[in-house]
């Protein structure tokens, strides 16, 4: 009577959690500062200097309020070549310079929770973001990023993940080396993806808001060989 007891809870916590769990739903979501269900984030970069120096990592991962990564992140696209720079100040220095970075690489996962676009893991593409940041006589006093990604879920699934209005909120710099990334923020990764050793913790931070995901769960079997491509057009 025992075992059978034993054996009866194990199967209620297995069902429990497979029922917890959902393949990746076809739609698009919001973020919730767009009226959707999709937390807003944080998100970091590293980089080899204290001021600059390549390559760059981001990790970005949701925000409730209280804990990071909570339903979705993303780890470890890398930026191996430099930014392109437009450069719009006037003679005083006032004016906007943008920012295009191109990352690779990477991973994603949307952690188990019930969300109506199911849960599941996978591997990013390409990654650009844009970063505007406002000049006054030369000298930084906001940024604002744009950007989007793709990739696909092991399932076979298609996301796109678009960030309509993400700010820069901190950075790390040679003028003031007692700024350091809150603990708050996403740990800095490295370009082996594990967190950057002590001596190496620099960057920048800041927030992801307006954020929309695009999942395309309709799964296609293409043909593996010429013979099998031929024969479609028997």
């Amino acid at each position: 009577m025992k075992l059978f007891v034993t054996l009866a809870l194990v199967l209620v916590l297995v069902l429990s959690s497979a029922s917890l769990q959902a393949d990746p739903v076809t739609g698009t979501y919001k973020s919730t500062d767009l009226g959707g269900q999709i937390l807003t984030g944080r998100a970091s970069t590293w980089r080899t200097g204290i001021n600059s120096g390549l390559p760059h990592v981001m990790h970005i991962q949701s925000w409730d309020g209280a804990t990071l990564g909570t339903q979705w992140e993303i780890t470890c696209p890398v930026e191996d070549t430099p930014f392109d720079v437009q450069d719009n100040r006037d003679s005083t220095g006032t004016g906007t310079v943008v920012y295009t970075s191109h990352f690779h690489g990477g991973g994603f996962v949307f952690y188990t929770g019930g969300w109506p676009w199911g849960d599941g893991a996978g591997t990013l593409d390409e990654t650009t973001m844009i970063s505007t940041v406002q000049y006054v006589n030369n000298i930084p006093v906001a940024s604002v990023v744009n950007g989007n990604t793709s990739g696909t879920f092991d399932d076979g699934a298609l996301l796109v993940f678009a960030i309509g209005n993400g700010s820069g909120v901190g950075e790390t710099t040679s003028l003031d080396p007692t700024i350091t990334i809150p603990p708050d923020y996403p740990v800095f990764l490295d370009d082996t993806c594990n967190p950057a050793p002590p001596d190496k913790q620099f960057g920048t931070w800041g927030n992801v808001c307006c954020i929309t995901v695009q999942i395309d769960a309709t799964i296609t079997t293409e043909p593996e060989t010429w013979g099998s491509i031929k024969s479609m057009f028997k």
